[in-house]
């Protein structure tokens, strides 16, 4: 071969490779398209290989600067809660010579976030296991999950393939969820939750597990973010697979209590509701005919219509293993993080299950873990709630109810069963999560925000193998009419549980950790001495002038340093002081011990904090054993500082509760 050859044989082989590579990538590129044509079994089949307990993929996202700038530009409607959003950046304004410019585009927001959340999308090439979908959408998500991590790299993202190529598919997917697991350091919540769901005949997500890394030019290098649970979408393909139509109406309703009746015109259910896509009218109709229903039909019009309008058996299904899984952020909670789906094929409403996070006794409002151990299979849900009531008060849904705990429990939610899935859970997941700790320590990032990560707000919940055992054990001594289990108690309202008479208050929060502070022989429970001896010490950290006084402001600053954070007010990442406002329910509590120790010119002293710690512990040791646990010390502190009224559902916090309704009385408004 002589020298001349030789380049032009080099330049060739260059070339052959370059169109190789580029035949490649557009023939996947292609392939995921031609997955957009395939019937709706030949996706299920093709996503099925992809999800289970044991399965890690690997994904990288690619991510161009300026994109990456326009994913933070996250932007809250509730400052209190908010995260570190910003608005995104105004146009500076014309000068009076300057001709008018063109309207600019509608910027690209995802909105209809519970807290009022809004998400800008990005432009990013994504690496699934080796293949290669270019040009999809990538934006973070959540409520609570998001605001956890919100200072940190590793986020929720939401992975939208047909957001710009409309026929962009992955194994017949159209979207992929990506959940960073900031609420659940044990990142099998999730996978476990939905597989007892899907156990159950529930239609409801199927789960992986992906380690994620992340690629911005100029900033990360394939940074190596953790290990995210994948979660299959619930949409129009997922409805398909599971009730052969796409068609109906799919919701995912934010702040409502539950089916809330909102009058007759559909506008006002829109944004409370949030139908993924426009309804028909009879559709609408449908809908507001069975809020109706709930909310104003008469017991024997109830009794009589509500088989028509709810598929009764699956609505069970679906209380139950909320029930059994200790699930209370969720529609038997707060009521959020589900689905409502009206089947086409036969009218009916169907509940779908989605963010699972804080199911399995991680959700602090719904009482402590112990309690959620023993969470009441009879009634599991947060104080009053229409539709469940109504329902279980039937003597048929009873009944069946009664048996499907019976069968549920036996099939799909034995101590065995759910310990064996455990185990193939953290087989997998014991290695990476100690090599995402190393990443996260070589950022300098700081857990931050709120949940069992790092003890934050929400304190470390249970161990998972144990609340497992003591649940079991619970739902075993229930069925065996041996216990009744633990009732929760409604937010802000009456309705009976944990922190005194009925309410949720800031008392359940600060309950737990104020305990482990005060519980010197580690019996878990505070004798009078301990109280006493704590508040002593507590006053005289506070009066670092020894002037033998504390005003508000001292206190205010005492209790901020043993009072968790609120929601999305983590430090900074790399440290740093957090965000101003974060002393609001110190501040608030300050003023209450004043009141309560009678502190006439706005100071306290000693013998005064002393004496009103005494007497709240007398008031709450109500079985005059000399001790209090943990619910009566939430009980006291909520005695303290009173938990907020939030109004009916769909009202704002503080307003007043108008009376309910008569049940037989007839309708208010004109029906349609």
């Amino acid at each position: 071969m002589n020298q001349r050859t030789w380049p032009t044989l080099t330049a060739l082989a260059g070339t052959v490779l370059g169109l190789t590579w580029l035949l490649t990538s557009a023939t996947a590129q292609d392939s995921s398209k031609k997955d957009a044509k395939k019937t709706n079994a030949e996706k299920s089949a093709a996503a099925q290989g992809l999800f289970g307990l044991d399965k890690v993929h690997q994904v990288h996202l690619e991510v161009a600067a300026k994109e990456y700038e326009k994913m933070q530009q996250v932007v809250s409607k509730m400052p209190f809660f908010g995260g570190p959003g910003k608005a995104p950046d105004k146009a500076p304004p014309k000068g009076p010579d300057k001709a008018p410019e063109k309207p600019a585009e509608e910027p690209d927001i995802h909105k209809g976030n519970g807290f009022g959340t809004e998400f800008p999308w990005a432009h990013a090439d994504v690496i699934v296991d080796g293949e290669t979908l270019k040009n999809v959408g990538l934006r973070y998500k959540g409520n609570a999950s998001y605001m956890a991590s919100a200072r940190a790299v590793k986020r929720n993202f939401k992975i939208g393939l047909e957001h710009d190529e409309e026929e962009l598919r992955y194994h017949g997917m159209k979207t992929l969820n990506l959940n960073a697991g900031a609420l659940d350091p044990t990142r099998a919540r999730e996978a476990l939750a939905y597989s007892v769901f899907r156990a159950a005949g529930i239609a409801a997500p199927r789960t992986a597990f992906a380690e994620v890394t992340l690629t911005v030019p100029g900033k990360y290098d394939k940074e190596y973010l953790g290990l995210y649970t994948m979660i299959e979408q619930v949409d129009k393909t997922f409805l398909k697979q599971h009730f052969k139509s796409g068609k109906g109406v799919l919701m995912k309703p934010e702040r409502l209590r539950g089916i809330d009746y909102l009058g007759e015109d559909w506008e006002r259910y829109k944004d409370r509701y949030l139908p993924k896509d426009e309804p028909t009218a009879d559709e609408a109709k449908r809908v507001i005919d069975f809020a109706r229903l709930i909310n104003k039909g008469g017991d024997e019009q109830f009794a009589k219509e509500i088989s028509s309008y709810l598929d009764i058996d699956q609505f069970l299904r679906f209380l139950a293993v909320n029930a059994f899984l200790s699930n209370l952020d969720s529609f038997i909670g707060l009521g959020h993080n589900y689905y409502i789906y009206l089947n086409p094929t036969n009218n009916k409403f169907v509940f779908i299950p989605w963010d699972l996070d804080l199911s399995l006794a991680a959700f602090p409002m719904g009482g402590s873990a112990d309690q959620q151990a023993d969470l009441s299979l009879a009634h599991p849900h947060m104080g009053q709630h229409k539709l469940i009531d109504r329902v279980l008060a039937l003597k048929e849904p009873q009944e069946k109810y009664q048996q499907l705990l019976k069968d549920l429990a036996a099939a799909c939610f034995t101590k065995d069963k759910l310990l064996k899935d455990l185990d193939t859970i953290e087989k997998v997941t014991k290695e990476l999560l100690p090599k995402e700790k190393k990443a996260v320590e070589a950022r300098k990032e700081t857990a931050g925000g709120f949940g069992p990560l790092g003890g934050g707000m929400f304190g470390r919940t249970m161990d998972l193998r144990t609340f497992l055992q003591k649940r079991t054990d619970s739902v075993e001594a229930q069925l065996a009419g041996r216990s009744k289990g633990y009732t929760p108690a409604a937010f802000g309202m009456p309705g009976g549980g944990p922190g005194g008479p009925g309410r949720f208050g800031i008392g359940n929060l600060v309950a737990k950790p104020l305990l482990e502070a005060l519980d010197a022989d580690k019996d878990a429970n505070v004798s009078r001495e301990e109280l006493t001896a704590g508040a002593k010490k507590f006053f005289a950290d506070a009066d670092k002038d020894k002037t033998g006084k504390l005003d508000e402001k001292q206190l205010a600053e005492g209790l901020n340093r043993i009072i968790p954070r609120p929601p999305g007010f983590g430090a900074p990442p790399g440290g740093g002081a957090p965000p101003p406002g974060t002393g609001r329910t110190a501040g608030a509590l300050a003023g209450a011990i004043l009141k309560r120790a009678d502190a006439k010119d706005g100071k306290v002293t000693l013998d005064q904090f002393v004496t009103a710690a005494e007497a709240l512990f007398k008031e709450h040791d109500k079985d005059k054993t000399g001790k209090l646990n943990e619910g009566a010390l939430a009980a006291g502190i909520n005695a303290l500082m009173p938990p907020p009224n939030f109004g009916p559902p769909g009202s704002q916090p503080g307003g007043p509760r108008p009376p309910e309704p008569k049940r037989d009385a007839p309708p208010e408004e004109k029906q349609p």
